[in-house]
């Protein structure tokens, strides 16, 4: 009886694993510089972890990001060298909440038993995906206050895909969310290096304290804006858009990576009349064609929004920097 397609898939990948950690190790043998080979190795499935990960994690960490720049999780299609990469790690942080519908599967391919799984949504205040039919008149989301949650343990991922009737998972795009998320990686590193705890409380702290000085810079630069409404290209701005009392009217692909159909853009070109929406906004990760045809079926305005950025993005290469993009942008629009 023949081997499925995944399963030969793995096999393939695990040979190659094995050859590179020879490999990895003949380097170590050769005189790879020991403070460089004592660093742990982290990884996070989108780059606005990573940076934070970095950032409290310090010198004692090398951390890597599973998706490229410029990719989208909900379309994404795991490489060899990225399971080789888990196959070395000591901790993996997801977002969670189904964003990262593959990861079951390269995190079996991978084999790494001593491979620490860190899911971030533990304690966010969660908020439900838009639903993909436009049956519904959208929702004012209400801001909502900076609440303190206690760090949570360290759990696995929920096991189901990114379906639009669950959480939305795009919490990160909120600075008071992702002040949560720093204490879940500041709980994580102490329990990993429990030696270093001092250092990660401290740099946690000096993490939480940007955050916080971002959403209040945020909080000034959208409190006067005339508009308020926008259709995006995914629910991708569900958490940014309550936070600062703007409307995120509909999107463009209820199903990511999916084009819509003319039925549903139809009835899409009609809610924006009907609503006054002038601005849609696009990312970079997913394809511009049925936005652009919608904002000449409306007279729309869009630009690109950027959800997750890279570290090679000039202006997008921190997530300080990232949000700072998207609100500059998101404000020319809306003015």
């Amino acid at each position: 009886m023949g081997q499925t397609p995944w399963k030969v898939w793995i096999m393939r990948t695990r040979r190659y694993i094995g050859v590179a950690m020879a490999c990895s190790g003949l380097m170590l043998v050769l005189g790879m510089p020991l403070a460089l080979a004592e660093r742990m190795v982290a990884i996070a499935s989108i780059f606005p972890v990573a940076d934070v990960m970095a950032r409290v994690g310090g010198e004692r960490w090398e951390v890597l990001t599973l998706i490229p720049a410029g990719a989208s999780a909900h379309t994404y299609e795991p490489t060899p060298e990225q399971v080789r990469q888990l196959s070395q790690a000591r901790a993996f942080f997801q977002i969670g909440l189904g964003l990262e519908f593959w990861i079951e599967k390269i995190v079996h391919a991978a084999a790494n038993p001593a491979l620490v799984r860190v899911d971030l949504s533990g304690g966010i205040d969660t908020l439900p995906t838009p639903p993909a039919s436009l049956a519904e008149k959208p929702h004012t989301p209400s801001q909502r206050g900076h609440a303190h949650v206690r760090p949570q343990e360290a759990k696995m991922p929920h096991r189901h895909g990114h379906a639009p009737e669950g959480a939305d998972p795009h919490y990160w795009l909120d600075p008071v969310r992702l002040q949560q998320v720093v204490n879940h990686i500041e709980q994580a590193l102490i329990e990993l290096d429990p030696d270093h705890a001092a250092s990660y409380r401290e740099r946690a702290q000096r993490v939480r304290q940007d955050l916080e000085e971002l959403h209040q810079e945020i909080q000034q630069r959208t409190q006067g804006l005339a508009k308020r409404s926008f259709v995006a290209m995914h629910s991708a701005w569900t958490y940014f858009a309550s936070r600062y009392n703007l409307l995120q009217a509909a999107v463009v692909e209820p199903f990511p990576g999916r084009e819509p159909s003319p039925r549903y853009l139809a009835g899409l070109t009609k809610l924006m009349q009907r609503e006054g929406v002038k601005v849609i906004v696009i990312e970079p990760q997913l394809s511009p064609s049925a936005a652009q045809a919608l904002a000449r079926e409306t007279g729309a305005q869009i630009g690109m929004l950027d959800p997750t950025g890279g570290p090679t993005l000039p202006g997008r290469d921190s997530y300080v920097a990232l949000m700072r993009y998207n609100v500059n942008e998101l404000v020319k629009l809306l003015e």
